[in-house]
This record gives structure tokens, C-alpha cells and sequence, in this order.
């Protein structure tokens, strides 16, 4: 077994609310390190939606904003768009 496959093991092991404080922690140093932008990256694609990202992920860090179940989400989509298809 490799060093990744045991770390994932002994992951996998914790309690529900140590994985959740572990899928956290480590998806926030994961925002931190992205490279920052340069301005070669400035106007692309990969660098507006970095920048969303962050700003997304700063806003539901700090209670400004809430989650929705992406299921709630994709069905309110969906009436949105049966509403507005001509029959």
C-alpha cells in the first residue's frame, strides 16, 4: 500500500465530523495555494472564474452567504426554463 492509499485509509477511519473538518481544512489550504493572479491570467476565463471562486468561498466562510442543495437548485432551474420554453 502507498503512502497516499494509507493516508486515505487512516482518513476514511475518522469519525464523520473529523472527515468534515479534514475535507475543510484541506479544501481551504487548496484555495490559498492557488497561484494568484498575474497578468497574464487577468481577463481569462480560468482567471474570472478563480477569482468567483474565492470570492464565493470567502463569503460562505464568513457567513455572508448559505449553501442550497444543488437538487433545490436544478429543479428551480428547471421550472424556470419549462416557464419560459414556448409551447
Amino acid at each position: 500500500m502507498t503512502a497516499r492509499e494509507q493516508l486515505l485509509q487512516q482518513a476514511l477511519a475518522l469519525s464523520p465530523a473529523d472527515q468534515v473538518f479534514l475535507a475543510r481544512s484541506l479544501a481551504d489550504h487548496l484555495l490559498a495555494r492557488t497561484v494568484p493572479e498575474t497578468e497574464e491570467s487577468a481577463g481569462s476565463v480560468d482567471g474570472q472564474l478563480l477569482l468567483e471562486l474565492r470570492q464565493r468561498s470567502a463569503a460562505y466562510q464568513s457567513g455572508q452567504t448559505t449553501s442550497q442543495v444543488a437538487a433545490d437548485v436544478l429543479n428551480d432551474l428547471r421550472k424556470c426554463q419549462a416557464s419560459e420554453s414556448p409551447d
